[in-house]
């Protein structure tokens, strides 16, 4: 609880701190969200899978990318010698960046459906979607922090890799129904279209649970092995 409370509150103030760069940010995310609503498809499922893709980019990127910052700062030692491992640090981290992102997630959907003028039906099954995908999605930032552990420069790629899975999901363009068996976001928004055509969807949402646990369970493993063996890594830039 004493480590929520302190991430809590330094994210609290890094964002008070930093509100011209997440408005830019923002404001980004609305006009490309106006160049991916009028491209082929129901307006409806690219909405919903648009802010979905804001929450899984927000939950990859965010413990890599302190990762990063902490050894360009050169701190990253301070980091793994707390009473906390880094394991729980990222975790909470990412946990606390969620609601940033919940928040900029919302706001999306709000402007969007206004854009779209079509009220958006609200279904109990889009939280066991949300709540399964991130989990899932958490498991790719595991991997992505074991990367920059090794690697340190893997954060940059983080954002490349959150636009090739909105291009994967099938939100802006038809894909390949196989690339929704790759990555919780895929199919995700794979159980989203089912629930919006009001299709069956006990084996999307099967197989959404098994694609998400598979990925938790090999990032965690990963980030795992790769820190007990941090020490053969540079801690800084």
């Amino acid at each position: 609880m004493r480590l929520i409370k302190a991430e809590f509150r330094k994210t609290i103030t890094e964002a008070i701190r930093y509100y011209p760069d997440y408005i830019v940010g923002f404001v980004t995310d609305i006009l490309f969200f106006c160049i991916v609503l009028y491209t082929e498809g129901n307006q409806l499922e690219k909405l919903l899978s648009y802010t979905l893709w804001i929450l899984v980019n927000g939950v990859i990127a965010e413990a890599s990318v302190a990762i990063s910052t902490e050894k360009q700062l050169g701190t990253l030692q301070n980091l793994m010698i707390q009473s906390y491992s880094i394991f729980q640090i990222i975790t909470v981290k990412t946990a606390v960046w969620f609601g940033i992102h919940f928040l900029k997630a919302f706001l999306t959907l709000l402007i969007g459906s206004i854009f779209i003028k079509t009220q958006i039906p609200l279904h109990l099954e889009y939280l066991f979607i949300l709540f399964f995908v991130c989990l899932g999605s958490m498991g790719l930032s595991y991997l992505f922090s074991a990367l920059t552990l090794v690697f340190t420069k893997t954060a940059s790629f983080v954002n490349i890799f959150g636009y090739v899975l909105l291009f994967l999901s099938g939100a802006i363009l038809p894909v390949s129904p196989r690339f929704s068996y790759t990555n919780p976001l895929s199919q995700g928004v794979r159980c989203l279209r089912a629930l919006l055509k009001r299709q069956s969807m006990t084996k999307d949402f099967f197989l959404l649970f098994l694609i998400c646990m598979m990925w938790l369970f090999v990032g965690g493993f990963l980030f795992t092995v790769v820190f007990k063996r941090s020490k053969q890594y540079r801690w800084t830039y």
